[in-house]
């Protein structure tokens, strides 16, 4: 009867850490999932930004691509008039002055065609990272 009650006693005390051991297990399992509950979120709110970006990007990018055709058409049938214009002058110099007016008038209209593009862009990036901003700055 001796020996039952030492098996007995030796399988409590293996019991005890083993319900220890499991309760940390537990513990840990808790952790992890609240770990992967949360990443899931960062996850699923970048995965929602950077689509979000991609979209305001496309249509962007589509407006820069419109604006550029728009300006090069532009520029070309103006470049196209001034030829038909210098086919017919016989004065040098009047020659130079419309050289000179509309390669002044190409120049300005570029420079503010870039600058209306660039605040284009400017704004894009500001948009494009106000999500994540906002969780960064969580």
């Amino acid at each position: 009867m001796a020996k039952t009650t030492a098996s007995t006693t030796r399988a409590k005390a293996e019991a005890r850490p083993a319900a220890a051991t499991s309760k940390q297990l537990d513990a840990g399992m808790d952790q992890m999932a609240d770990f992967a509950s949360k990443m899931t979120g960062f996850t699923e709110g970048g995965v929602k930004a950077l689509t979000d970006s991609a979209v305001a990007s496309t249509e962007v990018m589509r407006e820069i691509g419109t604006r550029n055709v728009s300006f090069m058409t532009s520029a070309m049938e103006q470049g196209v008039e001034l030829t038909q214009t210098l086919a017919s002058l016989r004065d040098p110099r009047e020659m130079f002055e419309l050289q000179s007016a509309f390669a002044k008038s190409m120049f300005s209209a570029f420079t503010t065609e870039m600058s209306a593009q660039t605040e284009l862009c400017v704004n894009a990036w500001r948009n494009a990272t106000k999500p994540y901003m906002a969780s960064f700055s969580k």
